[in-house]
């Protein structure tokens, strides 16, 4: 497994981890997984200052503690990559997939265990195709020369943590996935699936697919309704669409993108690891659909994220100063007051390049790119939830209801029926 790959395994198991009540069995992955949650969050493409004030706001929206914070910034000085002075840390210019190394190379640096190794390549080895118990248990013991009982642990924990799905096709027979399948070689993955439905399921979600494919966007609502409750349960469980949830004091919306939209080199596993790019276009939909326009020049959207892309400032937009503040708390833009054409207010500069790449190649890969729009929209969005988190609770659901639903799309999955 290469150093990125490792790196965004890391991540996802940190975000398993942020969720149980103890993390002592796998606490060199949660330490190394939260120095890379906080370096994507304090880190920009270019060299960055953050103040203190700023270093502990942006702490704290990545869910790290003012007493995580002081250990994890010496962790990432000891590899160079911040700097501390009196007022502030100096943040070295890095981008998102660099960080996953960084975060790979923390992680060793700790010698982890062989457990918490393991754990890493279950993770890799069921997100490519579903996986058997036995195949898998095989695998991770001649690897990590694991005796039966370590075995039986790191396989009762993932299952216990998340870091894997389990699908019990019978009482002694399982198989191990998890929601990142269709993250890299999608096309023949959909097309397994689609077998493994009737024709009107078919037809339904092939038509949803071609949809979302215009418009890089659509809404769960919309989906929902073409689908059916029951078909898009199942789908999303398995992770065929990504679930972004964006939310204010008045409304919580959700919105469908597909797996592997954001890559641009195959595996959006790396590329969007923590979900940057996501959350950058579903805030700009949310913009662009639910509220009104803040008045400003008439431009594309491709046009108003190429000028981010190139580096320059949007704005001055008096929806700024808010409305795009997930964003800001991730790292991804920031914001200041400004003046231009004798105007004065909120201005907007991209920090992290790459994901503004990410969201603009899925913008022209659809018809929303030939859309028009005020300079920015507003899009009052105070919260954002990713497709894992949304993936987990939609499997959870439909486990409850039926166990046996996602069957035949695991099997055809494993089997490489139709690839």
């Amino acid at each position: 497994m290469d150093s990125k790959t490792k790196g965004a395994w890391i991540i996802h198991h940190t975000g398993k981890l942020q969720k149980v009540t103890s993390q002592v069995s796998y606490e060199n992955t949660y330490l190394s997984g939260k120095a890379g949650i906080l370096l994507s969050a304090i880190s920009a493409t270019k060299d960055l200052s953050v103040s203190n004030d700023k270093l502990l706001t942006l702490a704290h929206a990545s869910n790290i503690t003012k007493f995580e914070l002081p250990y994890l910034i010496d962790v990432l000085e000891k590899q160079n990559l911040v700097e501390k002075g009196k007022s502030g840390i100096g943040v070295l210019g890095i981008t998102n997939s660099t960080i996953l190394t960084h975060t790979s190379n923390i992680f060793d640096s700790l010698t982890p265990n062989s457990k918490e190794q393991s754990s890493l390549v279950i993770a890799e080895k069921s997100s490519i195709k579903p996986i058997s118990e036995s195949e898998l248990t095989e695998e991770i013991s001649d690897l990590f020369r694991l005796s039966q009982n370590e075995i039986k642990g790191v396989m009762e924990d993932s299952e216990a943590i998340g870091f894997t799905d389990v699908e019990k096709l019978d009482k002694t027979n399982k198989i191990y996935f998890n929601g990142n399948l269709f993250r890299r070689d999608s096309t023949q993955k959909i097309k397994a699936v689609l077998d493994s439905l009737n024709s009107d399921e078919q037809s339904k979600l092939k038509e949803i697919e071609l949809k979302i494919k215009s418009v890089a966007c659509l809404s769960v609502q919309e989906v929902k309704q073409k689908l059916g409750e029951k078909l898009f349960a199942k789908v999303n469980s398995i992770g065929l669409f990504d679930v972004n949830i964006v939310s204010n004091s008045s409304e919580t919306i959700g919105y469908i993108t597909l797996p592997s939209a954001f890559s641009k080199y195959g595996n959006s596993l790396i590329e969007d690891a923590f979900d940057l790019a996501k959350a950058f276009l579903s805030s700009l939909t949310y913009g662009m659909t639910k509220s009104s326009y803040a008045r400003g020049q008439i431009s594309a959207v491709e046009l108003l994220l190429q000028a981010l892309v190139d580096g320059r400032e949007v704005g001055p937009v008096r929806a700024i100063g808010e409305d795009y503040k997930v964003l800001e708390l991730k790292g991804v833009v920031s914001v200041r007051e400004g003046i231009r054409n004798g105007r004065r207010g909120p201005m907007m500069k991209l920090l992290k390049r790459e994901i503004g790449e990410l969201a603009l190649q899925a913008i022209k890969q659809g018809d929303i790119s030939e859309q028009s729009l005020p300079d920015l929209p507003s899009a009052v969005i105070t919260r954002y939830i990713g497709p894992e988190d949304n993936r987990t609770d939609i499997r959870r659901k439909q486990l409850a209801q039926n166990p046996n639903d996602t069957n035949e799309m695991i099997q055809a999955l494993r089997t490489g029926k139709g690839y």
